[in-house]
């Protein structure tokens, strides 16, 4: 079922709101970044300041490019809506619901075929990167079973003690 005119207008109203919060943002982290720039330039500085000053610019620089790539999600859909293809799924053609666009209104893709294009990118990640995944995947399983041989020499020492 195609959106009806309120629905197209409340989510264009919505995307606008998202651009112009999106654009206020961008400023307020330049004037941030401005501030954490005068400080490193102070010649005391101790070390621990300058590793805040480091994590904070990068901090921003995360902020920055996340907002940079939404905003562009944001023109993306607020263009589609200008040529008439605003809520068409790019993968399958079928229409986005109403529902996923009111909670992501620069959705590109149904929930599934996001999915789809998810379970793609896992699969077609080169072999390095899934034998990594492996490996952090059993760390984590030795850790967790570190933590219970060591729990359970605990328990044992408890109970000798407790003899």
């Amino acid at each position: 079922m195609a959106l009806t005119k309120e629905q197209t207008q409340h989510l264009y109203h919505k995307l606008l709101d998202m651009q112009k919060e999106l654009s206020g943002e961008k400023k307020e982290t330049e004037s941030m970044t401005e501030e954490v720039g005068e400080l490193s330039n102070g010649v005391d500085n101790h070390m621990a300041d300058h590793g805040t000053l480091v994590t904070d610019r990068m901090t921003d620089q995360t902020v920055k490019e996340i907002d940079r790539e939404l905003l562009e999600e944001v023109n993306r859909a607020l263009q589609k809506m200008k040529d008439g293809t605003y809520g068409v799924c790019e993968k399958t053609g079928q229409e986005i619901p109403y529902e996923r666009l009111e909670a992501v209104p620069y959705a590109r893709m149904t929930v599934e075929a996001q999915a789809d294009v998810e379970d793609d990118l896992e699969t077609d990640a080169p072999s390095y990167e899934r034998e990594f995944h492996e490996q952090v995947k059993d760390l984590s399983n030795k850790e967790t079973i570190d933590q219970k041989s060591s729990q359970t020499y605990e328990i044992l020492d408890r109970e000798q003690d407790s003899k």
